[in-house]
């Protein structure tokens, strides 16, 4: 009896880590994205996540909107903030001939700066979401599943499945994916690089929007969540394979089982030295992470 208690428990948790692992994975997504079109780390992406997550807020409590509602506007608001980001910063300093080092600085600034007007407009203090998601819990087999979870899987099962769709079914798609491995040939394709640099800004920035709104009911909206998740997201991207759609997901789902299972079955406290000792161990083993180096005819799924 005893066995089965921790049995259950064990997966009780490791639910609960599929969906934050499923947050992970889509700003992880959005890393990977703008790391195969543009080169570079965008530190600030995980910004887009707390612009998602106070957007929501804002129009969850203020205008009292349902959350749906909200989720497809705070979703929208972080990709348009994604494509604003790239026509003020990072097209005019591509232009200019600016080292990738120095756009890398530039976005550690753009996030600080971000994190600041938060504070300015948001407060510092942590906002609080109304339970979008009920209350209680979904008995499956004895085994306790808290009312988020569900969604938060569906949803971004959902989107993940549309990104698939997307890349691999619409022109857009294809030519976003043919100006990340080859710009030069995708011009002589008559393809335009800048603008699926947009695109792809624009869609990483929804990823991490949508990844904001909905998470943020379950700990609290701050102007500081971006740089917190964010950082285990681009570790969760990194564990997959910096440049990997694939690996950005299982990065995220694993880091998400691994920090909830260590915390439950060791100490909370030390959960994020689960996450980053992961980090750790599969970069030793695996230098270039666990899809590492995969690309060319890739699949998201």
């Amino acid at each position: 009896m005893v066995f089965g208690l921790i049995s259950d428990t064990l997966a009780q948790q490791m639910v609960g880590g599929l969906a934050f692992g499923m947050v992970y994975g889509l700003v992880a997504l959005g890393f990977t994205m703008i790391i195969r079109a543009l080169d570079l780390v965008n530190f600030a992406h995980g910004e887009t996540m707390m612009i998602g997550g106070l957007v929501g807020f804002s129009l969850v409590v203020g205008l009292g909107l349902p959350f749906v509602v909200t989720f497809v506007l705070a979703t929208l608001a972080a990709g348009a903030f994604g494509a604003l980001s790239g026509v003020l910063i990072f097209q005019p300093l591509r232009s200019r001939g600016s080292p990738i080092v120095n756009m890398m600085i530039a976005t550690i600034g753009l996030s600080i700066l971000l994190q600041n007007v938060a504070r300015v407009v948001w407060g510092s203090r942590a906002q609080e979401y109304p339970p979008v998601y009920g209350t209680g819990t979904f008995d499956v087999a004895g085994i306790l599943i808290p009312p988020y979870v569900p969604w938060i899987v569906a949803v971004g099962v959902v989107l993940m499945g549309a990104l698939q769709v997307f890349f691999y079914r619409t022109t857009t798609g294809i030519a976003m994916r043919g100006a990340s491995e080859d710009p030069n040939a995708a011009r002589l394709m008559g393809i335009n690089p800048n603008l699926m640099i947009l695109y792809t800004l624009a869609i990483s920035g929804a990823l991490g929007g949508s990844a904001g709104v909905l998470v943020a009911p379950i700990i609290f909206a701050s102007f500081d969540m971006g740089i917190v998740i964010g950082i285990k997201a681009f570790a969760a991207a990194t564990i997959g394979g910096l440049g990997s759609l694939s690996g950005a997901i299982v990065g995220g789902l694993i880091v998400g089982v691994v920090e909830t299972v260590g915390a439950a079955t060791v100490d909370s406290a030390y959960k994020d030295a689960f996450a980053y000792g992961l980090l750790i161990l599969v970069l030793l083993v695996r230098p270039r992470g666990l899809f590492g180096g995969r690309r060319s005819g890739e699949t998201l799924l």
